[in-house]
């Protein structure tokens, strides 16, 4: 029986090509076998100036991400995937425990396995750390459902903000499966709830990384009005490319 406590790397795809790949934002997405992880590798793939490469915990799951064009890496995070993150210019974390799980499994990977990639993100050179959370994050969340899962995301968010790295917290309301309307509300702070589509938040992701304003922000997303593009603009005060170094 094959142990999910080995990492390894897929060969299905050239993964050491594109990690010396010079002109794309190398990006490691973590969780990519979940439901936002797959659907933000297809439109990252797609997408101009991203070269993704899929963290999954099963190497059966490697035949999913080979027919999207996306190369993956097999490893398991709450054993931690330092290996992995030499030549990454990003890394996306969209894992989570999964509403099927107890507190224990919660703590373990949404705070623990978090936290752990934080520091080995900033002790292998890798400067920018997309979280995605949860409207209502909050180490101290007091929620009648979800409280373990709002305060393990709280004290990863409180990890991240203290961590130095370039980093934007997603935090979107109740998640659906529907199909994405390309439009949302986005602030800092909305100061209300609401629900977002899962292909939205991919492309919040995107357009995240694409506005360089967004670096040190949260970002509190639900389905509203606005383009994307705008609507994350409008929330961190306005579009911005990286400085030309």
């Amino acid at each position: 029986m094959f142990s999910l406590r080995t990492n390894k790397i897929s060969r299905s795809l050239p993964y050491d090509a594109i990690k010396h790949t010079t002109n794309l934002m190398k990006t490691l997405i973590v969780g990519a076998n979940g439901k936002v992880g797959t659907i933000l590798c297809g439109k990252m793939w797609a997408a101009h100036g991203f070269s993704p490469v899929a963290l999954i915990r099963d190497p059966r799951q490697q035949t999913k991400f080979t027919a999207l064009g996306v190369p993956s890496v097999v490893g398991d995070l709450e054993v931690g995937i330092k290996e992995f993150l030499p030549g990454m210019d990003v890394v996306v974390f969209s894992a989570g425990s999964g509403g099927h799980t107890g507190p224990e499994k919660t703590l373990d990977v949404d705070q623990n396995a978090a936290v752990r990639l934080i520091q080995d993100c900033k002790k292998s050179g890798v400067r920018k750390f997309v979280m995605v959370s949860a409207i209502g994050a909050d180490p101290a969340s007091e929620s009648p459902r979800i409280q373990h899962y709002l305060r393990a995301k709280g004290v990863a968010d409180g990890a991240l903000r203290a961590s130095g790295l370039d980093y934007v917290i997603v935090a979107p309301g109740t998640l659906l499966d529907e199909r994405g309307t390309g439009r949302i509300e986005a602030s800092e702070k909305l100061g209300h709830h609401g629900y977002l589509p899962r292909e939205d938040l991919a492309d919040c992701i995107i357009e995240a990384l694409r506005n360089y304003n967004c670096v040190g922000k949260t970002i509190e997303l639900i389905s509203g009005g606005k383009k994307i593009k705008d609507a994350i603009a409008g929330a961190v005060g306005g579009a911005a490319l990286p400085p030309v170094l």
